[in-house]
């Protein structure tokens, strides 16, 4: 009786330790595998971040760039319409006026006279 619960002790305790054994060499294994994983995925997810970050910033510097043509488009076509034309010099900018539809005057703005362009002809 003694002999027979040795034998299955000695078993127990070998299935055991196989078991351990086997158990440490999988996590071992499992753990290589993750950092391997981890190595391989982590320059990918840099570069896809920064290709992200570079899309977007991208994006916001084009639509500064078009915001910025639209405004001066809409300017200039607003002042078109009032007679009115931005012209670029050697001096620098210039404001010049359709002499057919604005004339250059002197008007009273409280009790000071200032320079002022009249509507001869308008919308």
């Amino acid at each position: 009786m003694k002999r027979a619960q040795a034998t299955i002790e000695t078993d127990i305790r070998s299935f055991t330790d196989a078991n351990r054994q086997h158990l440490s060499e999988a996590l071992a294994m499992t753990e290589a595998d993750v950092n391997r994983l981890r190595s391989m995925v982590q320059p990918y997810l840099l570069t896809m971040g920064a290709v992200a970050l570079l899309i977007v910033l991208l994006s916001f510097t084009a639509s500064w760039f078009w915001a910025g043509l639209m405004i001066d488009r809409a300017q200039s076509a607003s002042l078109w319409q009032m007679g009115l034309q931005i012209n670029q010099t050697s001096n620098g900018k210039v404001l010049t006026w359709d002499v057919n539809r604005l004339q250059l005057t002197t008007c009273q703005a409280g009790t000071a006279k200032t320079p002022c362009l009249k509507i001869v002809q308008g919308d």
